[in-house]
């Protein structure tokens, strides 16, 4: 499949350029920092300067994936209903100047990061990034299903980025995070295909929907949703957390396990729409742990 989409566009004013290059940088994604934040205040008590300086420099990073995702997904974006006026998939930004741009974001990310946090810090946002633009994006994306699994470490790798930069180190309880939010990318992006299946038949993608089928991608989301529901238990374990967390943490990984399996049993029939409901759901139960961490601080 090429990666390249030609169409002629009227020139944008100097306002909606703006906003497509403020979109392509999915400023709704930044939700994972709240991961990075959390993880910040679990690790000791970084000041309000520290905190904003390494939200900051990891939101650049992030911002500066999603525009090399859009500029390598252009033409998977033109066919899928959900994106195909992405600006770059539109035509209305050319990948040239996006390149420029998403490039000068990582650089400012690296050198915020070894200017005023660590090294440690500034390297794992290089790792971030490159699992998730050439290894996620332009390879694992349209040849194995294997990608979401692979794609969710550079979701997860603020948490990681939240501990080094108090602690300048990669602690178990950031560790235990981490891998939380490795295998929750699974069953939230399963339930995504579940109802946007259609999309990525039309694009051709290898996603675990369309080569597993129905039936199997729902008994996944109840696998992996009890997987991540364990790991939460474990950041109580290693003594970082106490039962405030344990007991919010919990809870949540209950009802979202108990929602998952509700799904399973209503059947490929309904599997758009308690596919919706999980997607949605999975956001909730993201926020309810990382508050958790911070609440249990407090």
């Amino acid at each position: 499949m090429s990666r390249s989409a030609s169409v002629e566009v009227a020139k944008p004013s100097a306002g909606d350029a703006i906003k497509d290059y403020i979109s392509i940088t999915k400023p709704k994604h930044q939700f994972v920092l709240l991961t990075c934040w959390a993880t910040m205040v679990l690790a000791g008590s970084p000041s309000a300067a520290h905190v904003l300086t390494t939200l900051l420099a990891t939101g650049l990073a992030v911002a500066s994936s999603h525009v090399f995702n859009q500029i390598i997904d252009r033409d998977i974006d033109a066919v899928m209903t959900r994106t195909k006026d992405r600006a770059l998939a539109a035509g209305r930004i050319r990948p040239v100047p996006a390149a420029i741009f998403g490039a000068v974001l990582l650089a400012l990310s690296i050198a915020v990061m070894l200017w005023k946090v660590n090294a440690l810090s500034a390297w794992l946002v290089v790792l971030g990034w490159v699992v998730y633009v050439p290894v996620y994006t332009y390879w694992l994306k349209r040849t194995s299903p294997w990608c979401t699994l692979v794609g969710g470490i550079s979701g997860a790798v603020p948490t990681l980025i939240g501990w080094a930069s108090v602690t300048g180190q990669i602690g178990l309880p950031a560790f235990w995070l981490f891998l939380f939010m490795v295998i929750w990318q699974s069953p939230h992006f399963y339930a995504l295909s579940l109802f946007r299946g259609d999309d990525y038949k039309r694009a051709r993608l290898p996603i675990y929907v369309v080569v597993a089928g129905v039936a199997k991608t729902q008994r996944r989301i109840v696998s992996y949703s009890l997987l991540m529901a364990a790991v939460t238990t474990l950041v109580y374990f290693s003594g970082a957390a106490g039962p405030v967390y344990l007991t919010l943490a919990a809870a949540g990984g209950a009802a979202y396990v108990l929602a998952s399996i509700i799904a399973v049993r209503q059947g490929e029939a309904q599997a758009p729409e308690w596919g919706k409901r999980l997607f949605l759901s999975s956001y909730l139960y993201l926020a309810l742990v990382f508050i958790s961490v911070v609440a249990d601080r407090t």
